[in-house]
């Protein structure tokens, strides 16, 4: 295995576990890997969303999707 790619499959594995400590080292090999990390990047992109759609709220935006995001946001 080039010491490149080995480097980067250690790095995504250390920030999959720090983003989620119930995973081990022994769990993220080989295709849960990847899953996990689809996952990851798919609960960082409804965060992203989430707060476009609050920011959108706080802005002058007054539809219903701006409104929930906005007070999900708070913990309202």
């Amino acid at each position: 295995m080039d010491i490149n790619l080995l480097a980067k499959e250690m790095r995504e594995r250390a920030l999959l576990i720090t983003a989620n400590p119930q995973l081990t080292h022994k769990e993220l090999e080989g295709n849960l890997l990847q899953v996990e990390k689809r996952n990851q990047l798919n609960r960082l992109e409804s965060m992203r969303k989430l707060y476009f759609n609050a920011g959108r709220w706080a802005g002058g935006a007054r539809d219903h999707l701006a409104r929930e995001a906005f007070y999900k946001v708070n913990g309202q």
